[in-house]
């Protein structure tokens, strides 16, 4: 096990990160922190954890939920760097307790792996590895849920060779929570890895999501749906480094904002000077619901290597009056007219993601959320 006390100490030994920073520009690190003191490491609550298959039955025994050792700190959490301030921050309010994730060679699951994390307390955190073994198919959706005024979730892992993992992250927490999410992800030879998000809780939240295509042939998407209302503040970051070539990966993220929600997307790509061959883009689009909603789209490319396919794009627009009235004259109120605008907008974030068992759950998701204006 990590020494608590270790953690602690290197986390206080790293400088306050600064606004020029475009990650913490917009959220800067004593607005996320707990308590605002950033010298402080406050106690917090470990999230419950629950493992399930998608229909509540129990999950394969081959799939083994189990606490960290010692080596799979270095196995599975290497992509982060060693000074990057809020992984390590959030092994230290996780008191050096993780818990890994496995998912054995060749393994394929017949429907999904429910993953469902309450968070509780004032302060709250959760570090999760994921080990998934080479040729493994594996789909997760993963619910982030409940009443802490502030949740840490760290995510950590590696994708095996040939191995298919396609997931979701539903982050439904209560409207007053703070909640800090970093996670780091390494794909091996022919991995194909497709992560999707749908952000509707929260109060603030700050989302830095990275990850390393390390060998040939691996496929990364990154798919993310933002929906804003009241005060609301959303900010991902997302960052890939191709480090070798003939790999892909696209980032789609779509934010609806009302009220004085506010939506920020910040992605930056490296394609370093041995990755030839690389196909990549990122596609920011913004649907402004009010007009004192905001929404930010920082898209940055760094590409060092000659023989690439490399592209972005960010667009933001308010919503169409003529689809409003559309909707209005076949007998739909405003409010409805508007949900049925947003739930198209937000559902084509995921239009690339090969899954119709989690892009269903993920629209059941946000109808719900839309009918009962839960935010």
């Amino acid at each position: 096990m990590i020494v608590v006390g270790s953690s602690i100490e290197h986390y206080l030994s790293l400088p306050e990160p600064k606004r020029s920073n475009h990650l913490w520009r917009y959220s800067p690190w004593r607005k996320m922190h707990p308590t605002g003191n950033i010298e402080e490491v406050p106690n917090a609550v470990i999230c419950d954890f629950n493992l399930s298959n998608l229909d509540g039955t129990d999950v394969d025994s081959r799939i083994v939920l189990r606490p960290a050792q010692p080596t799979d700190y270095s196995e599975l959490g290497s992509v982060f760097s060693h000074d990057h301030l809020t992984s390590s921050f959030q092994r230290a309010v996780s008191q050096g307790r993780a818990m890994v994730l496995s998912v054995p060679k060749a393994w394929v699951g017949e429907q999904p792996i429910r993953i469902d994390i309450t968070g509780s307390g004032h302060a709250s955190s959760l570090h999760l590895l994921l080990d998934i073994g080479a040729e493994a198919e594996v789909e997760l959706a993963t619910s982030m849920r409940g009443e802490a005024s502030w949740v840490g979730l760290l995510r950590e892992g590696v994708i095996g060779d040939n191995a298919k993992v396609r997931e979701y992250l539903y982050n439904r927490m209560d409207s007053g929570a703070i909640i800090l999410r970093s996670e780091a992800f390494q794909l091996g030879r022919d991995a194909t890895f497709q992560t999707s998000t749908l952000s509707v809780g929260g109060s603030r939240v700050k989302s830095d999501l990275r990850y390393l295509l390390a060998a040939p042939g691996s496929d990364l998407g990154v798919n993310i749906a933002v929906h804003g209302d009241a005060k609301r503040q959303d900010d991902h970051h997302i960052e890939i480094t191709h480090e070798v070539g003939n790999n892909r990966s696209q980032v789609q993220m779509h934010a609806a904002c009302d009220g004085k929600s506010r939506s920020i997307g910040t992605g930056r790509l490296l394609i370093s000077p041995d990755a030839q061959k690389t196909d990549s883009g990122q596609v920011f689009r913004n649907l402004l619901l009010s007009n004192k909603a905001k929404a930010d789209a920082i898209p940055e490319l760094e590409v060092l290597a000659d023989d690439v396919s490399a592209n972005h794009g960010a667009a933001s627009s308010p919503l169409d009056p003529s689809q409003l009235f559309y909707l209005m004259s076949r007998g739909l109120d405003e409010k409805t007219s508007k949900d049925v605008i947003v739930e198209g907008f937000l559902m084509d974030a995921f239009g690339d993601f090969k899954s119709p068992v989690l892009v269903d759950q993920l629209r059941t998701l946000l109808m719900v959320h839309l009918d009962c204006n839960l935010i």
